[in-house]
């Protein structure tokens, strides 16, 4: 086997965002390290999308929920 089988291609997050829909989201499993946000930013802009990041942790359920059905009405995208 060769090198290209075992090292994983770069992500491409325009690729992803044109093989999701309103109702398939792109879920990103990250590893340590890892931060895809700069990229994330960048697209939505292309898009003309205002992105809302919110940092899951304690408390936060409801304040995720709530910006998950604000976006929905306004066509906006969320970052959990």
């Amino acid at each position: 086997m060769g090198k290209e089988f075992i090292t994983p291609p770069p992500f491409d997050m325009e690729k992803s965002f044109l093989d999701s829909t309103n109702k398939t989201p792109i879920i990103i499993v990250l590893s340590a390290g890892a931060d895809p946000m700069s990229e994330l930013v960048k697209l939505a802009k292309t898009k003309n999308a205002h992105v809302e990041g919110i940092s899951l942790g304690q408390g936060q359920a409801k304040i995720a929920c709530d910006a998950i059905a604000h976006a929905q009405e306004v066509h906006q995208w969320v970052v959990l």
